[in-house]
């Protein structure tokens, strides 16, 4: 079994859900894009954004696949220049879910610039490796299909992130996976060392997720899924709203 261990090494980034106080959030962004894909705003852009808000720490989360070696250095590079104060900048990139075996796109052209690599089911795959259109997708499967490339890319050792547990169940097909299913992948990204990304834009309730990671000792980081300026650090201000609430 692989355990990650970047928690270790960036412990501004991925943090042990138990060691949280809700009171005493960080003030963080793990999961941010660009227009260097398709986000609406520069790295620089973004950064600043990030400070306006009072961010202390951001993860651009930029997508990659194959076809993205030419460009990602650049892209590195560029959130690399970026002041280490009062904001820390990381790199990483969040890369699909392309098999039942739980294969990802990770060139290692793209590895090597990224300090973490997030893993997001975007696409439904069939036994045969192929694409399952939308459109041939009903909604009552999205869950089952969702849930068992999940299940198959946790115990990737390339696998740092989770990103958005269910985001295409709940966004694309208006599905509410059962808890169990959900709790289920959690302890399973525990067992592997596997962050869980805590998403302001796929998640409704945030604050649940969170106790969920909490319940499992798994740990977890804090996203927008940010592909503009308004949203960058929605991730904090959903969470403390919540938090204010319960």
């Amino acid at each position: 079994m692989a355990i990650n261990l970047q928690s270790e090494r960036y412990p501004d980034l991925i943090f042990d859900a138990r060691d949280l106080n809700l009171l005493e959030l960080p003030r963080v962004d793990c999961h941010l894009h660009t227009s260097w894909t398709d986000g609406h705003a520069s790295v620089k852009e973004v950064y600043n954004a990030a400070v306006e808000r009072q961010l202390e720490t951001v993860l651009y989360s930029e997508h990659s696949r194959k076809s993205s070696v030419d460009w990602f250095y650049k892209f590195a590079k560029e959130v690399h220049a970026l002041p280490v104060s009062p904001c820390k900048a990381y790199v990483g990139t969040e890369v699909k879910v392309i098999s039942h075996d739980g294969e990802i796109y990770a060139e290692p052209e793209i590895s090597d610039c990224c300090d973490f690599i997030m893993a997001s089911v975007h696409n439904f795959i069939a036994s045969d490796g192929n694409i399952i259109p939308v459109s041939e997708t009903m909604p009552n499967q999205s869950v089952d299909l969702e849930y068992a490339l999940t299940w198959a890319v946790l115990s990737n050792p390339q696998v740092e992130i989770l990103g958005h547990i269910f985001g295409v169940s709940y966004k694309r097909f208006g599905q509410i996976p059962p808890d169990e299913k959900i709790k289920e992948l959690i302890a399973r990204a525990a067992e592997f060392g596997v962050a869980i990304d805590i998403n302001s834009y796929y998640h409704p309730n945030t604050l649940q997720m969170f106790r969920w990671c909490q319940e499992y000792g798994a740990k977890t980081r804090f996203g927008s899924d940010a592909h503009s300026l308004d949203e960058v650090g929605t991730i904090m201000r959903k969470l403390q709203k919540e938090v204010t609430n319960a």
